[in-house]
């Protein structure tokens, strides 16, 4: 027996309910003692299987909580490309499918990617991995879409791949500096600053729906994509080479502070990933 939303109750056969929520149907029988009926017995296996009867809960839950509608600033968040298309077309407008085409838009202007064709056969050595888009909404109601690899496809790697990060007791000697001494203090962010790093990982993609004329095409990622393993060191490298050109050099207390001798005093710049506390 079935009660839907609208107070109507039906009978409905197991076999249909069990495909689309085994997990409640065995919960029921078990807590019912059904598992020994005729139809209920499919459930004993799992019922007496602890691990997995708990796993199998837990990825219902996941699943559930994953399909259950997102709201920022009162805009409904797609769950991925597909969704957002469905958002698009319920609500009259292209905004999603605009966040998505900027975003792409950007990565093929780093060269995020290197296209070997359609259907191309992937490169020796290297793996096939995935990437997704995650969506979201700024509080001035822009809406945002980043794409994302799926590292953990990958194996871990043996070097670290550990990013340091400016203290907050860093943050205050800089601020406490640019006041002793009348300097300037900005904070700024870099734009879409792991794609200025060139990745070391040996991974290949196969466009989605959501890379338009090139679904299909097999892409090789060429720079320190969002979501791979050892990006955020990359793009620490790369940022500390640009440092070293332009005179800086990492502070011996707190490696994350670099310093810069100008006349008489000395320049700061503190880094937190892509975001920059800048004395001057």
């Amino acid at each position: 027996m079935i009660e839907w939303e609208n107070l109507e109750t039906t009978t409905e056969p197991l076999s249909i309910i069990v495909k689309d929520d085994p997990v409640t149907c065995t919960i029921y029988g078990r807590d019912n003692d059904l598992l020994e009926l005729d139809g209920w017995k499919q459930f004993r296996g799992i019922a007496k299987c602890e691990q997995k009867f708990k796993r199998m809960v837990h990825q219902a839950k996941l699943q559930s909580y994953r399909m259950a509608p997102r709201y920022k600033y009162g805009y409904e968040v797609p769950r991925d490309f597909n969704h957002a298309k469905e958002l698009d077309a319920r609500n009259g407008n292209k905004l999603w499918q605009e966040a998505t085409t900027l975003e792409l838009a950007q990565l093929h202007e780093y060269n995020t990617f290197q296209d070997l064709g359609h259907k191309a056969a992937a490169p020796q050595g290297y793996k096939k991995i995935r990437t997704h888009l995650v969506f979201n909404c700024k509080h001035d109601g822009r809406h945002k879409a980043r794409m994302v690899a799926d590292g953990h496809l990958t194996a871990v790697p043996i070097d670290s791949v550990y990013s340091g990060v400016v203290s907050l007791r860093g943050l205050r000697t800089l601020v406490f500096l640019s006041e002793l001494n009348g300097l300037e203090t900005w904070s700024t962010d870099i734009g879409n600053a792991y794609l200025e790093a060139e990745t070391k990982e040996l991974v290949y993609i196969i466009a989605g729906p959501e890379f338009g004329n090139l679904e299909g095409h097999t892409l090789v990622i060429f720079k320190a994509l969002y979501g791979l393993r050892s990006s955020g060191a990359r793009w620490h490298e790369r940022f500390a080479d640009c440092l070293r050109e332009m005179g800086f050099t990492p502070s011996k207390a707190e490696p994350d502070i670099w310093m810069r001798q100008n006349g008489d005093i000395y320049e700061y710049i503190g880094v937190y990933i892509d975001d920059l506390a800048i004395v001057t």
